[in-house]
This record gives C-alpha cells, sequence and structure tokens, in this order.
C-alpha cells in the first residue's frame, strides 16, 4: 500500500522530564562507537586483469516472504534487499529525497500509520559519523529496553555488541527518548554525546537503521520542534513504551530482514 512519497525526515525526537535521580541501566555494556571502516581494492597482477571487464557480482536477495496473517502484511523492496511485517493499516512510502549523510544507491522507506504520522523510517547506506565527543560534552542516558535482534552486522571495533532493538533516553534540559536497533553502546560510563541508532551490515547494504530516528542526542530549546513530545516522569515514560500501539511498532522494527 503507498501514498505519494514525503520526502520528509522524522523530525523530533520524543522527550521527557524527570523527577526523580537518572541512573545507569545495569547489565548494559556501555563503551564508544566503533570507528567506520574502509575497504582497500587488491592491486592487480597483471596489465591484462587491469584492463579487464569486471565481472558482475550479483546482490544477495531475501526469499519470498510468506503473509504473516492476523491484520498484518509483509512489505518488500524491489530488490529485495529488505523486508519487514506491517499492520495492514499502516503506509510504507519511498522518500525519494532523504536529504544529507546519506551515500547513492542506499534504501529510504517511511512508515505511517492510518492518521498519516510517521512511526519509523528504514535507511541503508548511511555516511558513517565523523564527529568525536569530549569528556565534557557527553550526557547521562537510560537504556528503558533491550532485546537481541535477529539482523546482520559486521562491526567488529571495541564496543560493539550484537544487534539489539533498544529505547533509549538522553539527558538535555528535559530528557529525550528514541528507539531503533544498534550494534554499539552508547557510549562511556553511561554518558554519550550521540546515542546511534544504526548497524554496519554487508557492504551492500553498508550503515542502516530501522527507528524513529538514525540517531539521538541532548536537545536545547531552541532545537525543539513542534512535533517534540514529553513525559513528566520515567514511570510516564515507561508507560508510554508499554502501550498496545508501540507493541506493533517494535514488533514491525524486530521483523527486519536484510539480505546478506
Amino acid at each position: 500500500m503507498t501514498r505519494p512519497v514525503r520526502s520528509s525526515l522524522l523530525g523530533a525526537v520524543m522527550f521527557l522530564t524527570v523527577g526523580v535521580a537518572l541512573t545507569g541501566c545495569d547489565g548494559f555494556v556501555i563503551g564508544d562507537r566503533p570507528p567506520a571502516t574502509s575497504s582497500v581494492s587488491a592491486a592487480p597482477e597483471s596489465s591484462a586483469s587491469a584492463t579487464a571487464n569486471p565481472t558482475p557480482v550479483a546482490l544477495p536477495m531475501l526469499p519470498e516472504r510468506p503473509a504473516p496473517g492476523d491484520g498484518w502484511t509483509a512489505f518488500t523492496d524491489e530488490q529485495r534487499l529488505v523486508s519487514f511485517e506491517v499492520p495492514d493499516s499502516w503506509t510504507v512510502e519511498a522518500i525519494e529525497d532523504p536529504g544529507e549523510g546519506f551515500e547513492e544507491g542506499g534504501l529510504h522507506f517511511d512508515v505511517s500509520n492510518a492518521d498519516g504520522a510517521t512511526l519509523a523510517q528504514l535507511h541503508t547506506r548511511i555516511t558513517p559519523p565523523a564527529e568525536e565527543c569530549a569528556a565534557d560534552g557527553a550526557s547521562p542516558y537510560v537504556v528503558l529496553s533491550s532485546e537481541p535482534v535477529d539482523v546482520p552486522s559486521t562491526a567488529e571495533a571495541e564496543g560493539s555488541i550484537e544487534p539489539r532493538f533498544v529505547v533509549r533516553v538522553i539527558q538535555g534540559f528535559r530528557f529525550f527518548s528514541s528507539y531503533g536497533i544498534t550494534d554499539v553502546v552508547g557510549g562511556a560510563d553511561g554518558a554519550a554525546c550521540v546515542l546511534y541508532n544504526t548497524v554496519q551490515g554487508p557492504d551492500h547494504i553498508g550503515l542502516y537503521s530501522f527507528g524513529d530516528a538514525v540517531q539521538l542526542r541532548a536537545l536545547d530549546p531552541t532545537q525543539v520542534g513542534s512535533r517534540t513530545q514529553s513525559f513528566a516522569t520515567i514511570a510516564e515514560a515507561q508507560k508510554r513504551f508499554s502501550q498496545k500501539d508501540f507493541d506493533a511498532i517494535r514488533r514491525m522494527i524486530m521483523s527486519l530482514q536484510v539480505a546478506s
């Protein structure tokens, strides 16, 4: 089911104010985001091999996905590189212009509910971030939820973890939340400048994301948009993320399959 393409990325992340002390999340490993790696092509063995036409390499494809039923359907892109389950009443639209921060040839999809509200976006071939985080620039964050998810990851650097679906909050002038998949812990000692909802995939996918935002950072009042939401307490936020509609978002994101 499709509608005219929307080009906007997710506007703003949800935030919440908290009346209790913020603590780290027990049992969740903390570390720095692994640096991006680059591939190096081997030198040709002879002038003949250097001038020969390259042999086309077929991209892996996902097998046909059976319909889940129970009011849900399966979405698969035309190249059969990504697939996920989505409620029948929700809409998946291609994003023709995702903006900056992406390499050429990526896949970009927006998922909205029956009211037209964007719930998640899927992106591949994200440009790896290069920013550094100063010790005094990091903000405390808390992991509200963390579950393993079966998607491919090639991350091997320090701080890498098996891919997980996470819901996290980070402290700014309020507390901001985001959800998505990741294969890297947020930061040292329960603090980070940016929390990434990204997974390092195989070469034909690159860095990819499926969630409400590619990254989450603490905001100041001038950065808060009209779609920003707040909660009075962490308990109120946890209640929001335990509601039935969020269960559907979680199921959709955790159903993601990526060709590898």
